[in-house]
């Protein structure tokens, strides 16, 4: 078992974090597991990437599949990001990825980081549900001019693995984008857009649930083990028996797992905020024009999106422990953030604030096979908080090696296999080690 590293609170699946998404969308309700079942594939996590693998697994390939949640269907990261269906998975530069894996390998990735961000879409087309899309691709915004400097060779190596974009400066994106003197041009990546990332998460389970998946929530796996080629999951009210298991929890990774992949990933907080409707004139005092996702260049980034129903959403990372009693100060350095970047927007009266866990690691890019001590159990491992592009295209990549289907050259991509370094296995060598890391991160943006 990897020991969960932060405040209970950012754990306890008993209770439904109070989320913008979760306050206009209708939740579905799935019952617990009762009784014992027997399957060909039990996947343990009701997120994107379990419930792709349900999905495409019985739609596409006619194997039974059961999910295990831990909570409600939703509960985790997949319920409560920021939405942005936006590129890539990744903490490393394009340049970065092209200097590490050869360049067909490395094309790959991206190619697969294009499809995944398509599959969306097109899930959402094929089974009929609405993901309440907006904006055109994603705006990288410069927090200074060496930045942008960056961002210009950023451009051509995106260009280079196939992914359409622009470079904007100062002047221009704030005609498009946004002004202020936090913005020193962008980077605009042109496929994509922003998301309600609960309505992805329940367009899948019903899908999957409608195609023969059976889904069960709020029915932890408290023991794991394997007897005579079965694996055993044992839930509080039931066990599930399967040939072939799926690892698909991601950054919460506080039950148990195989001995290979502990200590793999460090799970990261990320606090969101949601305003209140803002007035015309409001709007006009931030000056942010487009519904497209955004972020800046700094390593402790600040990411942000104009909603459909005029809302404000900001988020950032910084928190490394994630106690409620601090919700208030996490707030209110988030608001500190927005008066950075938007100086003339006055007070603006947030209505929501959440926090949840997103997961990386030492690779830096997100990993998915099969668990090199057991075959038989397949995991993802990674998505640095942008994972809606990526997550679903790993369930139908896993549903297809589970099928036993040739992987294609995207998603055999060298870029996925390794298994990323491991992480000091005492939980506040862990949160140090973030914490260290931080002040490396705010060191480089004041620098920059």
């Amino acid at each position: 078992m990897t020991a969960a590293i932060y405040h209970p609170s950012l754990y306890d699946r008993q209770r439904f974090h109070p989320s913008y998404w979760a306050s206009n969308v209708a939740a579905p309700d799935y019952g617990s597991l009762s009784g014992d079942r027997q399957v060909e594939v039990a996947i343990i996590g009701g997120g994107y990437t379990g419930l792709s693998t349900a999905l495409h697994l019985a739609r596409d390939h006619g194997i039974q599949a059961l999910v295990l949640e831990a909570g409600a269907i939703g509960w985790g990261a997949s319920g409560r990001n920021a939405g942005f269906n936006t590129l890539p998975a990744s903490k490393l530069s394009a340049k970065a990825v092209f200097q590490r894996w050869p360049e067909a390998e490395a094309r790959a990735f991206f190619a697969a980081q294009r499809e995944g961000q398509a599959l969306i879409y097109q899930l959402a087309a094929e089974e009929n549900f609405d993901l309440q899309a907006c904006g055109n691709g994603i705006f990288q915004v410069a927090h200074s001019p060496g930045a942008h400097a960056e961002l210009a060779e950023e451009g051509q190596q995106l260009a280079r693995a196939g992914i359409p974009n622009r470079l904007l400066s100062a002047s221009e994106f704030a005609s498009v984008g946004h002004g202020g003197p936090d913005q020193f041009g962008a980077l605009h990546m042109l496929e994509g857009g922003g998301i309600n990332p609960l309505q992805l998460t329940y367009g899948l389970a019903a899908a999957a649930s409608r195609h023969g998946a059976q889904l069960y929530a709020h029915s932890p796996m408290q023991q794991w083990r394997k007897q005579a080629g079965w694996h055993e999951l044992i839930t509080p009210n039931g066990t599930v028996r399967a040939r072939q298991v799926v690892l698909a929890s991601n950054g919460y990774r506080d039950s148990e797992e195989p001995l290979a992949l502990r200590n793999r990933v460090l799970p990261a907080i990320s606090n969101i905020l949601v305003t209140r409707p803002l007035s015309a004139a409001q709007w006009q005092a931030i000056g942010l024009h487009s519904l497209a996702p955004m972020s800046d260049t700094r390593m402790l980034v600040s990411y942000y999106r104009r909603l459909n129903d005029g809302r404000l959403l900001f988020g950032a990372r910084s928190d490394t422990w994630g106690d409620p009693r601090q919700d208030g100060k996490m707030r209110a350095a988030l608001e500190q953030l927005i008066r950075q970047k938007f100086p003339a927007c006055g007070v603006l009266d947030s209505e929501f604030f959440w926090r949840g866990l997103v997961a990386v690691t030492r690779k830096m890019v997100p990993t998915w096979g099969r668990a090199p001590d057991d075959t038989s159990v397949l995991f993802n491992l990674g998505c640095f908080g942008s994972g809606v592009n990526t997550a679903a295209w790993l369930g139908r990549a896993m549903a297809r090696s589970l099928a036993g289907q040739a992987l294609s050259a995207n998603e055999n991509s060298a870029v996925f296999r390794q298994l990323p370094a491991r992480l000091p296995a005492s939980p506040w060598l862990q949160r140090k080690g973030l914490q260290l890391a931080y002040l490396h991160y705010a060191l480089q943006d004041r620098l920059q």
